[in-house]
């Protein structure tokens, strides 16, 4: 993939952005957020869209990556 849009659907900062706005949402459960990214990607590999499943795969996988070491202890 050659770009962040390609990658992600949308650019980091967009996904980070997206991740910090869902805390008024989820509060201290945000993780829950990325279980539902995973599970839009679910239904995009249901419905045979590939492409954007793998976006949200990919998504989770930063936010995961980002945000994952610093919340070790998630509850």
């Amino acid at each position: 993939m050659t770009s962040q849009k390609e990658m992600y659907g949308e650019t980091k900062q967009q996904v980070y952005k997206a991740y910090a706005e869902a805390g008024e949402m989820y509060g201290k459960f945000r993780y829950l957020y990325i279980m539902a990214i995973l599970s839009d990607a679910q239904h995009m590999i249901d419905i045979g869209d590939s492409k954007t499943a793998n976006q949200f795969i990919n998504k989770a996988k930063l936010l995961l990556g980002h945000y994952g070491r610093a919340n070790e202890n998630l509850e």
